[in-house]
């Protein structure tokens, strides 16, 4: 073990700067972007959400139920409103900050907007001019707080395009940003036994902790800003818009996507639990605050040792085993706790202890999510984010509206309407028992909702059917894709390149290969050497799968419906643009109907792109001079390298730039239907002539090793510098 921990360590120093062989990200920028998310979460620990269970706005300030369900209805619809743009925003916003680090220069005005949201005096106004502030502030200060989150959060999506590389930094960033909740878990408990006797829900314990919390936390966030770079494989020559309708549709047919989302729709039902130990030491007295601020922190600090463990177990268990696994104990973690919480605190910690050692969402999830938008890339050909949040908040806002009736209704049937908290009290205020009180009546259904919840949250998982060697082969189309539009538009970089080219090499090693059987026993082997056999034994047989799944790439115009696929892009290619003179829907209607799920994909995006044509020609009518004015790839990224030292050099670089993004979206949607048909036959021509695509590797490796050999070498001189420069600090101490 020391051993071990001693090579990690030599790893980390060795690759600080610059990233191990086959990876993209060094270890310094895992750090930079695990306190820049620690730091989100502890600036965004306070927000105005409108929830039966919330505690600010339910809890310390006494809404009723019914209002909040109003008032979270309002929010939803909202939410509807809203979300088209906020997806509009990532999908088609062209920064030179990346398609999430802009975002995460909010951190100061979401700061801002919280410390005002924290002092507001609610408490001295009426019941309505109360609950109107709060609402108004809310919705102020949670959509700034949303993106600025979102700018951080979502970094991880686009950190890196290798898998195993996102699921270790959502593990190391993981054990990192989750200290913020282990933190405000543990001081408001205690300091509100310190200073508010032990009452919980009071503003003025908020109002004491959080805001030099907040403060710290806007400026670990920039860390993020400042530390991180963004690696979306995308061509650097495409300039389609995203079609906010294209998105949805193209969405709404990834069944992986709604596997994801009908996992987190079950939550009001598996989450009930989740009150069971606040409302047994706030309303039973069960113990002190302290102790359940002590209880809180240590349950929560044991998603720490699955999180730690999270990157072995998707290796042995796949994702879909992980978590399938991961639902199942749920399950049994459930009853345990709905057997035995009445009889002493030390099952209750037990049990969330385990609960919440399973609560890997930040791991598991997120790298599921971003297989999901990678595989998204795959089938559709376009980098597709923020159409899934649509979908999810159109769809998940329906099912919430109707599951957000179900807690108070559970509440109210067990004699807790949501206006007199006092029912829930176990004991009177001299100390007495309260005849009356239903929290443990309660608690009890809301175990059994739980294990209900628990039970329906498995069933989804059996229906995912991407596999971790099918991700892998997924991200090498995608390279291989990227690397052939950036070459024909002479934009290509040397490490892209080099990426498509070892994907077909490593294609061409294992197509005829034979896959091999494990070992399960061989008297000349140890146990080890077995081990690492298998291994072997584990990566040639997955390289054989993403080989066979590259050669389907190759000769996915080379079949049947390829070939008439083919034909319609050549004549939609060539028009000229705004001609309506063929009918390409017609053409594109009679397609064969495909022998595979691309197939489809492919025949159903002609028809789309076919019809598209007589919309073009309209827009063209409209604007015939100004609509397909293009502005090249090479000229928009030289906008950004224009000075900016005065005034007057900001303001015209902001214009130019301005204007520049408003001929590419008009160029982009106006003639998208022919650039999607170019890019067909531009796909298909490469990989007819894939040996002269691959012909220029030689040197372009040369050229990238040579590269990577001078910054490890520029990074080895700037640690040595700073050794140095300590040993010397140190001796001169040591003079003194």
């Amino acid at each position: 073990m020391i051993e071990k921990i001693k090579g990690y360590i030599n790893e980390v120093i060795a690759y600080w700067r610059v990233p191990a062989t086959g990876d993209s990200v060094a270890y310094k920028e895992y750090l930079m972007l695990s306190v820049g998310w620690l730091g989100m979460r502890l600036a965004t620990v306070f927000g105005i959400a409108f929830a039966v269970n919330n505690p600010f706005t339910a809890m310390t300030l006494h809404m009723t139920h019914r209002d909040l369900l109003i008032f979270g209805y309002i929010c939803t619809a909202i939410g509807y409103a809203i979300s088209p743009l906020n997806a509009y925003i990532i999908d088609n916003l062209h920064s030179r900050d990346g398609k999430y680090r802009v975002f995460v220069k909010l951190a100061v005005p979401s700061g801002i907007l919280s410390l005002f949201a924290l002092f507001f005096p609610y408490e001295k106004m009426g019941y309505v001019p109360m609950v109107i502030s709060l609402f108004l502030i809310g919705q102020i200060q949670g959509y700034v707080q949303n993106w600025y989150s979102t700018g951080v959060s979502n970094l991880v999506f686009v950190i890196s395009p290798n898998s195993q590389e996102r699921v270790r930094i959502m593990t190391v960033s993981s054990l990192i940003h989750n200290f913020a909740p282990t933190l405000t878990g543990l001081l408001i408990p205690v300091l509100s036994d310190v200073l508010a006797d032990g009452d919980l829900y009071n503003i003025k314990t908020y109002r004491m902790i959080y805001p030099v919390i907040i403060v710290i936390g806007v400026i670990m966030s920039m860390a993020a800003y400042y530390g991180v770079s963004e690696r979306i494989v995308v061509p650097k020559s495409r300039v389609t818009k995203v079609g906010l309708i294209d998105a949805l549709k193209a969405v709404s047919k990834n069944k992986l996507f709604w596997i994801k989302c009908s996992d987190n729709w079950n939550n009001f039902m598996e989450d009930s639990k989740n009150v069971l130990m606040q409302w047994l030491f706030y309303y039973g007295k069960i113990g002190s605050m302290t102790t359940y601020g002590i209880m809180e922190t240590l349950s929560y600090n044991s998603s720490m040792w699955a999180m730690i463990f999270s990157p072995w177990l998707i290796d042995k268990l796949g994702k879909k085993g992980f978590k399938l696994t991961k639902n199942v104990l749920q399950i049994f973690i459930t009853l345990g706790l709905a057997l035995t919480y009445k009889k002493g605190l030390a099952f209750i910690f037990i049990f969330f202890f385990l609960n919440r050692f399973w609560e890997t969402s930040e791991v598991i999830d997120r790298a599921m999510e971003s297989d999901i938008r990678d595989y998204q890339q795959y089938i559709s050909g376009e980098r597709i984010d923020g159409s899934f949040g649509v979908v999810d908040t159109y769809v998940g806002g329906a099912v919430g509206a109707v599951t957000n009736l179900f807690v108070p209704w559970v509440y109210k049937r067990n004699g807790f309407d949501g206006t007199d908290y006092t029912v829930l009290n176990v004991y009177n205020e001299n100390g007495t028992f309260n005849s009356g009180n239903v929290l443990y009546t309660l608690l009890d259904k809301l175990l059994k909702i739980s294990l209900v919840g628990a039970i329906i949250d498995v069933l989804p998982w059996f229906l995912y059917d991407l596999t971790e060697t099918d991700q892998k082969a997924v991200v090498r189309v995608v390279r291989l894709r990227s690397a052939v539009e950036d070459k024909k538009a002479g934009l290509l970089e040397d490490e892209v390149y080099c990426e498509a080219c070892e994907a077909l090499n490593g294609m061409n090693k294992y197509i005829d290969k034979e896959k091999l059987n494990k070992i399960k026993e061989d008297s000349t082997l140890g146990k080890k050497e077995i081990k690492a056999k298998n291994k072997e034994i584990k990566h040639h047989n997955e390289e054989i799968e993403i080989a066979e799944f590259l050669r389907r790439e190759l000769n996915r115009y080379g079949t049947s419906f390829g070939t008439e696929l083919i034909k319609l892009c050549r004549l939609m290619a060539e028009s000229q643009a705004g001609s309506t003179e063929t009918d390409f829907e017609k053409t594109a209607v009679s397609l064969p109907q495909g022998e595979c799920k691309e197939e489809r994909t492919l025949r159903s995006d002609a028809i789309g792109m076919a019809r598209a044509v007589k919309r073009s020609a309209k827009e063209i009518e409209k604007h015939p001079e100004s609509a397909v004015e293009e502005i090249s790839a090479d000229d928009y990224e030289n906008l950004f390298n224009l000075p900016e030292e005065t005034k007057e050099q900001r303001a015209e670089k902001r214009m130019l730039i301005k204007d520049a993004n408003r001929r590419r979206n008009r160029y982009g949607k106006v003639m998208k239907p022919y650039i999607w048909a170019q890019r067909q036959v531009m796909l298909a021509d490469a990989y007819e002539n894939i040996d002269l695509f691959t012909a220029d590797y030689p040197q372009a490796k040369q050229r990238l090793d040579e590269k990577r050999l001078q910054e490890k070498k520029a990074a080895d001189e700037a640690a040595a510098k700073r050794r140095s420069e300590a040993q010397a600090r140190r001796l001169k101490k040591q003079a003194k």
